[in-house]
């Protein structure tokens, strides 16, 4: 049927559309742009227009239109004009070269957009540590006992009894039920057990300087790596809490808001927030119950003298995390002594390169590629 036959091709042809706005997508996620906006439970990204065709159906009112014409059976069809040379005025006119580009926003849920990060990324599922796991007892109704609670009776099981009675007693009379009633015998209540449940939680520490170095845009670009970080860590375990930790010469816990906005005019001590970080696991968080992930950020600005205090801190809280990510944000190469003191480390052996890994960038663009290199240890590093 015709009807059915559009509604085919309209079928296929939004799913063409559909695999348009995929490869789109990718092209965003390699780029590294940036979101248009973010919610909850979506994304919307900027994709290029692409158009569903319109149907008009019946003739053209001046008859004209493909197959109208003067002309027998069996004569040629024209090629028509070459391609681009229209007449003056006329669509085809200049046609050579690419048209005008149009965007569209397009709305995707969090999880489908994370699935194609993570795909084109290649970016690694995050396990467990080996006793990152706390088992609770979970109650389940699954026995039958003999004796219990009237409130528990199992009516189906005690009356299927009361009929086995009787029939093997024959004294059942399908005409005459004056008998079938349930005696203590064919009771049987519902009961329950207790089952092991294991149950793996995460915590995540986002640790940022805040001293008068960090200015702006420095800051918005740690706000945007940080949503990307605390997306992918939460996919991974049942229960994630997060923690936000701020420093200029001291360090204090603030919440989400004043992470990205609180700002210091003083001095930097990196091992202050580290001393914070380590003291909270210490006293909150038993490190057989939790994954703990340790996420700095800053300009690699700090005193010359605190950077061997911090690779003292680093290598206690290297036996308990799970992953710490060192990040550099548009650091003036001549004043930022952090990254490189922690690296040279990293590269010595004295810090476990497969549980700290440095990143650094300079501007949004670099966000995606500061991400992959944060989640892959370095031996397990792919290409971007």
């Amino acid at each position: 049927m015709p009807s059915r036959r559009v509604r085919e091709d309209h079928k296929e042809y939004r799913d063409i559309v559909k695999g348009n706005v995929s490869d789109k997508l990718k092209n965003h996620i390699k780029s590294g742009q940036r979101l248009t906006r973010r919610g909850k439970d979506f994304v919307v990204v900027k994709v290029p227009h692409v158009e569903l065709p319109s149907f008009r159906y019946g003739q053209p009112s001046d008859g004209s239109g493909i197959g109208n014409g003067q002309a027998e059976v069996g004569d040629e069809v024209g090629e028509g004009p070459p391609q681009g040379q229209g007449q003056g005025g006329q669509p085809g006119e200049g046609g050579e070269g690419e048209g005008d580009g149009h965007e569209i926003d397009v709305g995707i849920s969090m999880d489908t957009y994370f699935d194609m990060i993570g795909e084109e990324l290649k970016l690694p599922n995050l396990l467990p540590k080996e006793n990152g796991e706390m088992i609770k007892e979970k109650i389940k109704w699954n026995r039958i006992a003999k004796v219990g609670n009237n409130s528990l009776l199992h009516k189906r099981k005690t009356l299927k009894n009361a009929f086995k009675r009787l029939i093997s007693s024959e004294e059942y009379d399908p005409s005459d039920l004056s008998n079938f009633y349930p005696i203590k015998d064919d009771k049987e209540f519902r009961s329950w057990s207790s089952v092991e449940n294991p149950d793996t939680n995460a915590v995540i520490f986002f640790v940022s300087d805040i001293s008068a170095s960090m200015d702006e845009q420095k800051r918005e670009i740690v706000r945007e790596l940080c949503w990307y970080l605390d997306n992918w860590v939460q996919r991974f375990y049942k229960e994630t809490q997060v923690k936000y930790i701020v420093h200029d010469h001291h360090a204090q816990e603030v919440d989400q808001e004043k992470f990205y906005k609180y700002k210091s005019g003083g001095g930097t001590q990196i091992s202050s927030a580290f001393h914070l970080v380590d003291d909270i696991v210490e006293k909150a968080y038993p490190l057989d119950e939790w994954n703990i992930y340790v996420f700095y950020l800053s300009d690699g600005e700090n005193f010359g003298s605190d950077n061997e205090v911090c690779v003292n801190y680093l290598k206690k809280m290297q036996k308990y995390s799970n992953l710490i990510g060192i990040t550099e944000v548009k650091a003036i190469r001549s004043w930022a002594t952090f990254l490189p003191h922690i690296e040279s480390k990293l590269s010595t052996g004295e810090l476990n390169s497969k549980k700290i890994v440095t990143s650094s960038l300079d501007d949004r663009s670099d966000v995606l590629k500061s991400l992959k290199k944060l989640l892959t240890p370095a031996e397990e590093e792919v290409p971007f």
